[in-house]
């Protein structure tokens, strides 16, 4: 049999976690629609692998007659890249400033660890058979850092300068993340860094700010 391309999305053929951060894994071959066959994977100290033939078949034609449903829970880790934006930041209140919910330009680049959990679900039918749903969810932890816009005003400032326009900001931090398909939700925590001479009385200067994140995964 072909295997099917590799992919962070669908539950394919390959070799997966038995638990989020467990070093127990299995190879998981999709033998149809409706079969799974899971082998069990031995690791040696010089990191060579090797299958076992203790194979084990997880099939819709199975017939239970005191479960209802039967789920089995695969996990893959892996290194995640997304660009993501910070479309909503809440900072807390500065000098004469309430706090703030700013919905300016933030752009970054994302990379942390991510776990894919598979869900494969057999669930019993009227006719007692079971019907096979496979549910994907991604976890995702890791670092940011990009760049933003902000107004830099006199309000904005320690020192009241006759000033108003649009500075740069860098910006960087920490996010976790939850994956829709190729899309990731998720929360910052990090701070904002203006990018000119005036930086040192920018009121905001490498404070603390929360952010709503999405995300587009591209590894």
């Amino acid at each position: 049999m072909i295997l099917q391309e590799n992919s962070k999305y669908k539950f394919n053929d390959g070799i997966y976690q038995t638990g989020r951060f467990s070093h127990d894994l299995v190879y998981v071959l999709k033998v149809d629609d409706d079969t799974i066959a899971v082998f069990p994977v031995l690791q040696f100290k010089d990191s060579t692998a090797i299958l076992t033939k203790q194979r084990v078949n997880y099939t819709s034609m199975q017939r239970k007659l005191r479960d209802n449903k039967v789920s089995h829970n695969f996990y893959k880790p892996s290194f995640d890249l997304d660009v993501m934006t910070i479309p909503l930041k809440y900072r807390p209140s500065e000098y004469t400033i309430p706090n703030q919910l700013t919905t300016n330009f933030n752009g970054a680049i994302f990379g942390g660890y991510r776990i894919d959990d598979y869900k494969v679900n057999y669930k019993r039918t009227p006719l007692n058979v079971y019907k096979q749903s496979v549910k994907h969810t991604g976890y995702s932890a890791g670092l940011y850092a990009g760049i933003g816009n902000t107004p830099v005003d006199q309000w904005s400032l320690k020192t009241q300068v006759n000033i108003q326009y649009e500075g740069m900001l860098l910006i960087a931090g920490i996010a976790a993340n939850m994956a829709l398909e190729r899309f990731t939700l998720g929360v910052s925590f990090g701070a904002d860094y203006l990018q000119d001479s005036y930086h040192n009385q920018w009121i905001y200067e490498g404070k603390p700010c929360v952010g709503f994140t999405v995300g587009l995964d591209i590894k």
